[in-house]
Order: structure tokens, then C-alpha cells, then sequence
């Protein structure tokens, strides 16, 4: 088999895999989001404080990284990946200095229009990714308890 067909074969469930995820967040969260402003940004300044609450985020993902697993994890990882995402939209919404516009034409063909500053997009993509890994594995433990349960009354 090819490596595009492979690619192609991949369902929603293994691309959206929690853990991988999870580590794809936090390794650029903590990089991108954390590490870099605290070293470049003077310690009274605002992008600072953001900053080392981004270090807490940091640790609570590396915390349902490794101490938690399945079900726990993926319900945790819902939870957190999208409070902080909900976070993100609506701090895009509010904050002026993001440019985001949003317009209806009320009329036939009703149009929908808005934008954003861009560079917002990819934390967006990353916590909504993760946010939907969370929810895709919401019940992962129950659906291999029930499998179980078939293949044991099948057995008997």
C-alpha cells in the first residue's frame, strides 16, 4: 500500500487521537505561548502576566498528559482545551485591537461575513483540534466495556 493511500485510509478517530494532540499543545503552547514571552518581555508588562498564566495551562496539560489516560483523559482534555478556547474566541471578540467584524445581509441571498486578525488562527486551530480530539473520545471506555460484554455473550 501507498503512503497517500495509507494517508487517505486514515479515519476521524486516529487522526484525532487525544494524546497526540495534547503533546502537539502543549509542546507549542509552551513554547510559542509561554517560554518565548517570558524570556523577551519585562517582568511588570502585561504580555508577561500572560504569559506565566500560560506556564499554568502548560503544567495543567502536561498534568492530563501523564497522569491521567482513556476516558479520564479525553474528558478532561474536552473540558479544559475547550474553556480555554472559548477563552480565546471570545477575548478575540471583545478586544478591539483584533479587528474582528462581523456583518448579516438580512436579504436574500443572506450573506455572512466576518473577519480577524490572522495570526489568531493558529492557536484557534490548535485548541479547537484538541478540543474536538476530547469530545471524539468523550466515551471511549464505555464503548470497549460494551464490547466486551458482546464478545462474552457470544462466548457463553
Amino acid at each position: 500500500m501507498s503512503t497517500l493511500n495509507k494517508i487517505l485510509d486514515l479515519d476521524l478517530r486516529k487522526i484525532l487521537n487525544t494524546k497526540f494532540w495534547l503533546l502537539v499543545v502543549l509542546i507549542s503552547h509552551t513554547i510559542v505561548g509561554t517560554l518565548v514571552p517570558l524570556i523577551t518581555t519585562e517582568f511588570d508588562s502585561v504580555e508577561f502576566q500572560a504569559a506565566s498564566y500560560g506556564l499554568v495551562i502548560s503544567v495543567v496539560l502536561a498534568s492530563i498528559y501523564f497522569l491521567t489516560e482513556n476516558q479520564t483523559q479525553a474528558r478532561l482534555t474536552a473540558t479544559i482545551a475547550g474553556a480555554t478556547l472559548l477563552w480565546i474566541l471570545i477575548t478575540l471578540i471583545a478586544d478591539p485591537s483584533n479587528n474582528f467584524e462581523l456583518s448579516v445581509n438580512f436579504e436574500p441571498p443572506f450573506l455572512y461575513k466576518f473577519s480577524f486578525d490572522i495570526e489568531l488562527a493558529p492557536p484557534i486551530i490548535l485548541w479547537a483540534m484538541l478540543t474536538l480530539s476530547g469530545i471524539v473520545y468523550w466515551n471511549s471506555e464505555s464503548k470497549a466495556e460494551d464490547s466486551e460484554q458482546e464478545a462474552e455473550v457470544i462466548e457463553a
